[in-house]
């Protein structure tokens, strides 16, 4: 039995009177059995030792999902849900397999189309309404470890907070370096924090993993590209400029002119030297236009750069948040009490050229400084 798995089996044995936390008696053999055959393939062992101990709980974490038949908070039914969701069969080989719900409603659930081996199958979280799928833990392992790790943590009963949330981030850090949502989470709280720098690292760090989160390049590009700093653009450009589905640019939040356009400032404002990788980033992005705005746009963009004329917005362009004002310091504290009340974003500052004349007075990214609560 792994460690983790221990440790959170023990949790809450040692914990079964806490409100909140109820346990079921243990699965039978014949659960077991019968769960296996339903789905079509075996179930990890570290499952089969926890639903060994209880089919069943309600837990901090949500609720562990049962093997005995039937509906309700059952492994079968959650399984049946999934499959109707996704318009396929339940008993397809590759399907998820849901083995609990998150408070939030999100189903946590092996990936067994990830590996060939029933132990080595990630844990991914699905959610119900939206039907995406991600990466959340490397293991089931790394799951009851991050679980055991948030239960017992001092501020785990204390009220949500900005640094409650960063703690976690770093702690499912620490349990899974390679897992992209640890570090995304991090680079999120950070950035929240008013400490761009560290953000910008995370997010770059949750961009290397594999698979890693689909808008932590974009993240990371629009952090790089305020702070000034050519060399991370690049490194998200060239991850982002790789050839990928229109759906994918869905799930990042952002479009190919809209990547361009951010590459091209970086090589306006930076003179980056060499300029080629930066260039090619560009060209790759010309064939994957999302539809005719963004080709046009991106091709404007290539156009002006050979020109050394302005450059033109990306497609969808960015709306004007904060006025331009004649008034320099004036309009500087504007945008200093807009980022503080959450209305001036990280987009506007990367993609609309408006501020561009407060460069030469006031470093944009000071404003990336400012510290945000939830």
């Amino acid at each position: 039995m792994h460690r983790g798995v221990r440790d959170y089996i023990r949790w809450l044995e040692d914990n079964r009177a806490r409100p909140g936390v109820t346990l079921q008696p243990p699965a039978t053999m014949r659960d077991l059995t019968a769960i296996e055959h339903d789905t079509g393939s075996p179930i990890p062992i570290d499952l089969r030792l926890v639903l060994g101990r209880f089919n069943g709980a309600t837990t901090p974490a949500g609720t562990l999902l049962t093997a005995a038949p039937g509906p309700g908070a059952t492994i079968e039914a959650a399984l049946k849900e999934v499959a109707e969701q996704r318009n396929c069969s339940f008993l397809d080989p590759d399907m998820l397999l849901p083995f609990a719900r998150t408070e939030h409603g999100a189903i946590l659930a092996f990936d067994r189309s990830a590996a060939p081996i029933a132990d080595t199958w990630p844990i991914v979280d699905y959610d119900p309404e939206s039907g995406e799928v991600r990466i959340v833990h490397r293991t089931f392992d790394g799951w009851c470890r991050t679980c055991v790790g948030e239960w017992n943590h001092p501020d785990f009963d204390e009220p949500f907070t900005l640094d409650r949330y960063l703690a976690a981030g770093r702690r499912h850090a620490q349990v899974e370096a390679d897992v992209s949502v640890a570090h995304v989470t991090v680079g999120h709280a950070l950035r929240r924090a008013g400490e761009p720098d560290d953000a910008l690292a995370s997010y770059l760090k949750g961009a290397r993993c594999v698979p890693a989160v689909p808008w932590a390049d974009w993240e990371a590009m629009k952090i790089a590209t305020i702070l000034n700093d050519a060399r991370a653009v690049l490194e998200s450009a060239t991850r982002l400029a790789k050839r990928t589905p229109a759906r994918t640019w869905e799930m990042r939040g952002t479009t190919p002119s809209r990547v361009a356009f951010v590459i091209a400032r970086t090589i306006r404002f930076e003179q980056p030297d060499p300029k080629t990788q930066y260039l090619r980033a560009i060209d790759h992005l010309v064939g994957q236009a999302l539809d005719d705005d963004d080709a046009k746009a991106i091709q404007a963009i290539v156009t002006a750069l050979d020109d050394d004329s302005p450059l033109p917005l990306p497609s969808p362009p960015k709306d004007n948040v904060v006025p331009a004002s004649e008034d320099l310091a004036a309009w500087w504290a504007a945008l200093r009490a807009s980022y503080a009340a959450g209305q001036l974003r990280d987009d506007d500052l990367a993609l609309d050229p408006t501020y561009d004349p407060l460069r030469s007075h006031y470093a944009l990214g000071d404003l990336l400084r400012i510290r945000r609560e939830f």
